[in-house]
Order: C-alpha cells, then sequence, then structure tokens
C-alpha cells in the first residue's frame, strides 16, 4: 500500500535563505507582519477573533519591548481576510466610515502568512512551526480558534511573545513536558533525592551549584568536614547568592504570566540559566540562556536595532486586506536567438499552452509579454485578458499569443524587462488594482550591475510576486544575479534544467499554488523502444476527487508519438476510459468528474520510430467538505564552517491544517549538465521541531484519522553550488543530542543514544568518542583534550541513523564527586561532529579528608631541633610522595586508555527513520550528503505510504511503517 509524493529540485546554491515572509524590523519596529485568518470561522465568532487578536498584540509589543530591553516591538500588522466573510462591518467590531479593504496583491495570500488562525478542534494547541534548528527562524506560527475564543485557554500577551520569539528569534521552550523522557517536567542531580523543575530557575539556588567557583567551598561543603567548616561555607555561599535576583522565564511555558525577561547568565540581572536542566532549549542549543540566543538573532546581531536613548513612538496599527477571488498574472517570455536551443521555445509554447488550458484559475486576468530579440524592447502582446471557462481558454490560445519562432537576435536585457514590469504595474497609468504574479521565463541570468539596488529595491516595495524560470546555460553559477535577486526579495526561482518540459509545468502550477487548490498527484515521464506498451499507475485519494485530470504530452506531440486506439485509463472498477484529442496544446486529455478514488492504470503504446519524449500529468481537484492533502517542497543552506555549507532540503506534508505521520517521502536531486540523479530520502531528526503545551519531544497520539493511499508531486526548487572542496569527504557527522544515564552501578554505567550519520544524517559513523569530565562547560570548549577518562565505542553495520544504541561504560578510580559525561561521533577520517548534550554522573570514589582547626601555627614554636625533625620528615614524605606519585600514574594511565567496545542495540524494534524522542516534526529535513559538482541542481520526492491524521497533534514524522498517519 503506498503514498507517494514526488518533490522536484533544481541545484543553484544558496546565497540568501529563501523566505516569503514580507516581515521587516525597521527602528526597532517590526512591520508587514501577515496574519491568514480562516475561511471556516462562523460568522459569530468573526469579530470576537479579530478583536481578541489585536487585544493580545497591542499586550504582546510592550511585553516585546520589555523581554528586547527596548529592541523590538511590533508596528503594524495585516489581516488576510477570506473573501467569503463578505462585507467589513459585519465582523469588525471597531469600523467605521473610513474603514474600508485594499485588495490584497500577489505576494499576501494563506500560503506566505506569518500567523495562520485555524478552525481547530478543542483539544489543538497554539506552535511555531520551527523546522531550522537553534537561532535559525522558523516557517510560521499556527493559532487554533479556541486559543482565541475561549475564556478558560485564551491566549495573552506573553504566550504570544512566546511563540513569537521561537518564530523570529529560533529558541525553544525552557520548561519541562509531562510525561516526556528527553525534556521531563522535573530533574534532579545525582547527589539529589528531592527533584527540581525543568526551566530557567525560580527558586533559590543551592549551595552546590552557587559555589563552584571555590574548590574549598566545593570540599567544605561535601566532604566529611560537617560542623565548623560547613557552617563557614554556608555563610560565604549564603553573603555570595543573596544578591542575585531570583525571576522567571519568559520561554518558560509553565511559569506565571509576570514573566518578561528571558533567561540569561549568572551575573546577569534578569532569570538565572541553569545549563543542567534537561529543558529542550538547553539540549537543542548547547546549553545557552535564550537571551543569549535572542541576541544572535539577525535582527540584532552585531549591535542591530541597539534600544534608543529615547522611548519612540511605539503605537501599533492595523490594515485589512482581502483575499484575491482570481489572480492576476503576467507573463513574460524571451523571444532572443537563445530559445532557439535544445528546444526550449517550443517547450516553453507547449508549457503556456498547457498552463492556459489546464491550470489557469477561472476568473484569472492574463497578460503576455515578450522580450529580448531586435531593438531589446518589451512588447505587452494581450493586455488583462479574463479567462472564464473553457470557451475562453480555447478562443485565447487559437489566437496564436506567442509569436510562431524566436527571433534571430541574441540580445535580452533582464533588467529592462522588470523595470517595464515594475512600471506596468506601479505606474501612474497602471491598470491593475493589485500587484500580479508575474511568471519570467528567459535563458538570461544576468542584471546591469549598475541597476541591479534599482531593480531591487522595486521588488522589495512592490506586492508582485516574482517566478523567475532561467533555462539552462553554459553560465558559471557564481554569475547567476537573477537567482541571487529572486533569493534576498523572497522570490521564487526555478531553474530549467535537463527535464524542461517537467520543469516548466512545475515552475508555472507552484506559481499559482496560493490561488488554486489544484493538486499534482503524479508526473511521469514515459520512456520505453519501439511498439512496446506502456503502463502508469497512480492512486487518486478522497481529498482530490471532485474532479481528475490526466493529460499525456511533449514536445512534439503534434507528431503523435502514441498509438491513439492503444491509450486508454482503466478506473479502479475497470471501466476502460478513451482519451480526448486537444490539437491546441498539443495534448491527449482525460477529465473525469466526481471520479472513483482507488488505483488507475494508464495504459499506451509508443509507435515505430517516435523517439520523442512523451509526459504524463496527473491533477486532483478538493472535494466539497474534504481536507486538502497537499505537499511543498524549499531549500536552505546553513552557516557553516565546512566548505561547501551544507544545504537541508525540507518537505512540508498537510491534510488541511494538521500534519501528515508515518508518510515516506523521497528526493530526487537532478545535477547540473545532465551529470545523473540523487536519490535521497528525507528523515524527520526532530531538531527544531515545533513544541506546543501538550508536547515536546513526543506527540500523544489519543485521537487518530486514516487518510487513505495517496500520492502527491511537489517542486520543483533550486540551490546553487558555487564551490567544492578539494577533499573527498568534508562533512561530519550530526550531533548526538538525546545522551542519557539508564542506571548507574557501582562500577558501571548504562547509557544509551540515538544513532547519528556520518555525514550529518545519512551513512555510519566509524565510532563514537564518550569521555568523562570534571567540569560540564569542557564538553562544549575542550572536548578534545581535558577529559578524565575515554572510551571508544565502535560501530557496526547495524548502527545507522536513527536506531537507539546502548552502551556500558565502566567507571574509573576517581575522587568522590559529581563528573559529566559528553559524547560525539567520527568518521573515517577523522571529522568529529559536535559534542552531545552532558550528562551528570556521581562517582563515588575516594573521599579526600580535611582537617578542621582555628589554631594558627606560632613563630616561636620553629625551633631548630624543630627544623630537624622537619628535615627527617621532609625525607619520609618525599620518599612516600613520590611512591605515590608512581601509583597515581598507573591509576590514571590505565584509566585513560580508550576503551573499544561495539554499542548494543535497542531489543525493542529500533526506529528508522529518527525515533520520536527528537520531536516529531511537520517538515521532512535532510541534511545534504556530499556535493561533486558546481552548478544548478534539481530535486524531486515520492511519498508511497498510508496516512492518518491525528487531531491532537501538531507534527509530522516520516517513517518506514505500514501504517501512516494524518495529525
Amino acid at each position: 500500500m503506498e503514498k507517494t509524493i514526488l518533490i522536484s529540485l533544481f541545484v543553484l546554491y544558496f546565497l540568501h535563505p529563501v523566505s516569503t515572509s514580507r516581515i521587516k524590523i525597521v527602528n526597532n519596529g517590526y512591520e508587514d507582519i501577515l496574519i491568514s485568518l480562516d475561511p471556516k470561522t462562523s460568522a459569530r465568532n468573526r469579530k470576537f477573533a479579530i478583536s481578541n487578536l489585536q487585544n493580545i498584540f497591542e499586550d504582546a509589543s510592550s511585553i516585546l519591548t520589555t523581554s528586547t530591553k527596548g529592541r523590538a516591538y511590533f508596528r503594524s500588522v495585516t489581516f488576510l481576510i477570506p473573501r467569503s466573510w463578505g462585507g467589513i462591518r459585519t465582523w469588525y467590531s471597531r469600523a467605521d466610515n473610513s474603514t474600508s479593504f485594499e485588495d490584497a496583491g500577489a505576494a499576501l495570500d494563506r500560503r506566505n502568512a506569518d500567523i495562520v488562525v485555524t478552525s481547530s478542534k478543542t483539544n489543538d494547541f497554539s506552535y511555531t512551526l520551527h523546522q531550522g534548528g537553534c537561532g535559525r527562524r522558523a516557517l510560521r506560527i499556527y493559532l487554533p480558534e479556541n486559543h482565541l475564543l475561549d475564556s478558560r485557554r485564551r491566549l495573552n500577551g506573553r504566550d504570544f511573545v512566546r511563540l513569537w520569539a521561537e518564530f523570529r528569534y529560533g529558541i525553544f521552550p525552557e520548561g519541562g513536558f509531562r510525561g516526556d523522557e528527553k525534556y521531563p517536567e522535573q530533574f534532579s542531580a545525582p547527589d539529589e533525592d528531592a527533584g527540581r523543575k525543568t526551566g530557567c530557575r525560580s527558586e533559590p539556588k543551592r549551595l552546590q551549584d552557587d559555589c563552584v567557583g571555590t574548590d574549598v567551598c566545593i570540599k567544605e561543603c561535601k566532604d566529611e568536614c560537617e560542623v565548623e567548616c560547613d557552617v563557614k561555607c554556608k555563610e560565604r555561599c549564603e553573603k555570595k547568592c543573596e544578591k542575585e535576583p531570583v525571576v522567571s522565564s519568559l520561554a518558560d511555558q509553565h511559569l506565571p504570566n509576570s514573566a518578561v525577561l528571558f533567561c540569561e547568565g549568572r551575573l546577569s540581572l534578569g532569570p538565572n540559566h541553569d545549563p543542567s536542566s534537561p529543558s529542550k532549549h538547553n539540549l537543542l542549543c548547547n546549553e545557552e540562556g535564550t537571551w543569549f540566543t535572542v541576541l544572535r538573532s539577525p535582527d540584532f546581531k552585531h549591535g542591530r536595532n541597539a534600544a534608543p536613548r529615547h522611548q519612540p513612538d511605539t503605537g501599533l496599527t492595523f490594515r485589512f486586506v482581502r483575499e484575491a477571488e482570481a489572480p492576476k498574472i503576467i507573463v513574460a517570455v524571451d523571444v532572443s536567438s537563445g530559445m532557439k536551443g535544445k528546444n526550449r521555445y517550443s517547450l516553453t509554447k507547449n508549457a503556456f499552452s498547457h498552463f492556459v488550458a489546464t491550470l489557469l484559475p477561472s476568473g484569472s486576468e492574463l497578460s503576455l509579454l515578450t522580450f529580448g530579440g531586435e531593438g531589446n524592447s518589451s512588447s505587452l502582446i494581450t493586455p488583462s485578458v479574463t479567462i472564464n471557462d473553457e470557451a475562453s481558454r480555447i478562443s485565447y490560445l487559437e489566437s496564436q499569443p506567442l509569436p510562431e519562432e524566436p527571433m534571430d537576435e541574441d540580445s535580452s536585457c533582464l533588467d529592462c524587462v522588470l523595470a517595464d514590469i515594475l512600471q506596468l504595474v506601479e505606474g501612474e497609468n497602471s491598470s491593475f488594482s493589485s500587484a500580479p504574479i508575474v511568471i519570467l521565463i528567459t535563458t538570461t541570468q544576468t542584471l546591469d550591475s549598475e541597476r541591479y539596488e534599482e531593480i531591487e529595491l522595486g521588488l522589495r516595495q512592490s506586492k508582485i510576486q516574482l517566478m523567475a524560470m532561467a533555462c539552462e546555460d553554459d553560465l558559471l553559477p557564481e554569475l547567476s544575479s537573477l537567482y541571487e535577486l529572486c533569493s534576498k526579495t523572497g522570490n521564487q526561482f526555478v531553474y530549467v534544467g535537463s527535464d524542461r518540459l517537467k520543469d516548466l509545468y512545475g515552475g508555472f502550477l507552484q506559481a499559482i499554488s496560493g490561488h488554486s487548490s489544484r493538486q499534482l498527484v503524479a508526473q511521469e515521464h514515459l520512456v520505453t523502444p519501439d511498439e512496446e506498451s506502456i503502463f502508469f499507475d497512480f492512486v487518486l485519494d478522497k481529498s482530490v476527487s471532485r474532479q481528475l485530470q490526466v493529460s499525456i504530452s511533449g514536445p512534439l506531440f503534434g507528431s503523435a508519438p502514441l498509438v491513439y486506439g492503444n491509450t486508454s485509463l482503466v478506473t479502479p472498477m475497470g471501466h476502460k476510459l478513451p482519451p480526448r484529442k486537444r490539437e491546441i496544446v498539443p495534448s491527449w486529455d482525460f477529465d473525469i468528474s466526481n471520479p472513483q478514488t482507488g488505483v488507475y492504470r494508464l495504459g499506451t503504446r509508443r509507435k515505430f520510430g517516435a523517439r520523442s519524449p512523451v509526459m504524463v500529468s496527473v491533477y486532483g481537484t478538493p472535494a466539497p467538505n474534504e481536507e486538502l492533502i497537499s505537499a511543498r517542497v524549499w531549500v536552505e543552506t546553513v552557516e557553516s564552517k565546512v566548505s561547501p555549507p551544507p544545504v537541508l532540503i525540507y518537505a512540508e506534508v498537510r491534510k488541511g491544517n494538521y500534519p501528515i505521520r508515518n508518510a515516506t517521502v523521497t528526493a530526487y536531486v537532478h545535477h547540473p549538465q545532465g551529470d545523473g540523479i540523487s536519490e535521497l530520502t528525507l528523515r524527520d531528526d526532530g531538531v527544531g521541531s515545533p513544541s506546543s503545551d501538550c508536547c515536546g519531544s513526543v506527540f500523544l497520539s489519543s485521537q487518530l484519522t486514516l487518510a487513505g493511499r495517496f500520492e502527491r508531486e511537489a517542486g520543483p526548487a533550486t540551490f546553487q553550488v558555487t564551490t567544492l572542496s578539494d577533499l573527498d569527504d568534508v562533512y561530519p557527522p550530526s550531533q548526538v543530542t538525546d545522551l542519557r544515564i539508564i542506571k548507574p552501578y557501582d562500577k558501571i554505567v548504562s547509557l544509551k543514544w540515538t544513532a547519528v550519520g556520518d555525514d550529518f544524517d545519512t551513512g555510519i559513523p566509524t565510532k563514537y568518542e564518550l569521555k568523562l569530565f570534571r567540569n560540564r562547560s569542557l564538553i562544549r570548549t575542550r572536548f578534545s583534550n581535558s577529559e578524565l577518562y575515554t572510551e571508544i565505542v565502535e560501530t557496526d553495520p547495524e548502527s545507522e541513523y536513527g536506531v537507539t544504541l546502548h552502551h556500558v561504560m565502566d567507571i574509573p578510580k576517581l575522587e568522590h564527586g559529581i563528573y559529566y559525561l559528553g559524547i560525539r561521533a567520527v568518521d573515517e577520517v577523522e571529522n568529529a561532529g559536535e559534542p552531545s548534550n552532558a550528562v551528570a554522573l556521581l562517582v563515588e570514589g575516594r573521599r579526600t579528608v580535611i582537617q578542621c582547626t582555628d589554631e594558627e601555627p606560632s613563630a616561636e614554636k620553629l625551633t631548630s631541633g624543630n627544623s630537624a625533625s622537619r628535615n627527617v620528615l621532609s625525607i619520609v614524605l618525599m620518599f612516600l610522595l613520590f611512591c605515590i606519585h608512581l601509583l597515581v600514574d598507573a591509576d590514571l594511565t590505565n584509566s585513560s586508555i580508550p576503551k573499544e567496545s561495539t554499542p548494543h542495540k535497542n531489543e525493542e524494534k529500533p526506529f528508522f527513520p529518527p525515533p520520536p524522542q527528537n520531536g516529531e516534526g511537520p517538515t521532512l529535513k535532510k541534511e545534504n550528503a556530499s556535493i561533486s559538482w558546481k552548478g544548478k541542481y534539481s530535486l524531486s520526492v515520492i511519498v508511497p505510504e498510508l496516512a492518518f491524521a491525528t487531531e491532537s497533534q501538531t507534527l509530522f514524522r516520516i517513517e518506514t511503517s505500514d501504517s501512516p498517519l494524518t495529525d
């Protein structure tokens, strides 16, 4: 039983993170925050939802100012109103004669919203979709209606600032979670009987924690001397600690509403950070306080947006824009001679015809523009034609809007056509009531450097949404200024590589995805020898069972490379349906209203000698009252000391507002210049996954709904590689984040952790270095050379990424006290991953006896006889010390020899892909394996499994399972 999601990617290389968010911070104020409201919200709840959201933002703005110490506040918020809500006075309680709607531009759609309000079940939770890890900006915030309307669970300003801090600054919760093994509500040190709450400390400090700076004080407080020295130590500790304030952390989801500061360091004026607390933030952010993570944000890094000397005007404004009923679209096509090669122009005409005939939503306003060639100027071929029905589509295409052939001249000015489009949309004589979607197809990827900043500023200020599709050429990747421009301005770029027709089809569909609910179920090339039968199977699920469209086409499909009489579509009930010939595209199509769900089979036969490629595309339209299953893909790079830095491939699969669990997703990366395809299984490793009030690393599956079999294809997406390493292996293993002690014994300790990959999350590392330290901070700062004891844990072929590993370590002979364990993975060329989280271990070893006396030696007692006695005693002591030195050296030598052993696997069936201990997120993440080519790449992803929906959960995890679930 299969469920398939295919995601296509091209490779360019990310110079900037791709983000559709338009939020900016100007002079400490956040502007252009986009909130998308749910069309399903009942009429009686609309005014309450809007009013409560405004109150939340007004309250949160002052709290944000305090928590960031004057660095930030909220200045402007935009509400995206569903068209179905009707007139503004019916749902906006503050409306007056001056209150009106604005028309939403192309960039303002639900897909690009920063905050999404959902019509939710009563057990839903607010959460931030934080896929990027510590310190990285998240994708969006989800607010269920019940958190806005239910007086018992209503969101307040402090709660929203906590969600915002995770969304914008990349922090994680500092409180624990009930029943969570990895992020528990309470914990205790090895030498404690009573438990402490997980979090940034709000209770009085303990002596052994606050006196760690004085070794004598530790001994006096903890060793045999428990009378005079203990009293003296407590007096010193109390004086040292009494001036440190006790404050709660804003990032602790369980602490009182009075908390308004983030957790800071020991000498700060804010909440006192506890690195030993097993909070999600500590484990995923290397035990740093949340305030330091906030300060590392691009919003504040290097002194940006420092607190002003004088309090600025922190007024908050709200605006309302209404969703467009149908999109306005400008298609700009390069007609220079560069489009002649490799059938680029004929493929572009085919894709444009397919777009108009099949994909364009009814009611769309379409304008067509050509550029390049003679005179190098742009020409508006068809100004604003409304496409309403089948007749208008055919009539438009029959008018042959695109030239039959491209020009003979090779001149093509990219910055000229972009300037013309901006003038057409933004100029005084513009006929556009709202900003359109612009689909640009070109072979040119460079802009005039003197006009680059002008075009960049124009795109930033405009509300248009640009989809640039650049056909492959021999241009060096670093010269692709069009790609850089799209990345900087939050627009989309698709590299049209070796699979040109598929990439063009995908680019057109992706450009309108925010305005069309039509889903690409499957897309495949039918490649077979002469006169051989071809069969193609696909699954149609209930969520897209309103209308089924199957289209067979290709670059030279007008020559009829297939046998029409042998072409049919067999339904799940066994009925054979013939195709309809569509000469205008050209294509053979199947169009079925209210189709049956299940497995369909397309059968055909290739003619003798017909060599032209043939592609089949399957689309489904959402059924009424059904939550749509959708998929999307994007790629990012991370800051790294490794060159080239790793590329992260993300996919998101959802059913309505709920994430899909237990789907299998495969990504196909198409290398530049047709140098092959890499197939990658995307896994959810849980790093950076969302947290809600219910869940930390594990989501409770109390309510599951069977979603059935489905297939989806998403993409393409593009990233660029401009530098390569001379080394064969430059990528280290991933970081272990869940090292835990199962049980300590007298001379051994039982440990477990989740296996990581060799190159980030692929492959198997050669070994793990398990080390013991006296100070926990040494694990992060001096892991390589400051350990007291080391064991080398060798791996075997079964130690794959995501498997739970067990190991028993000998406890060395050391002085009595608390020590700290850390682990890291190492590959075959000694690339080492980051050290893991620290775990405390109590060693019941030798104890130092302290002689307690107040008597001071007096000078007059130091006689010559005494001196002689001391000399004899000194000789004896030197002999004893020499013997002791030998013994100690022997002990230390034995204890520091690396001990080799093999990790034991969990007797239970291992989790693979990754176990849920790290969190189950609605994103799938694959950190990049080795990159060996420069240039542009493309990717595809497939999901073949069952899915279920879990109403109480907010994330999904990809697993290999026979029973996938949707959340």
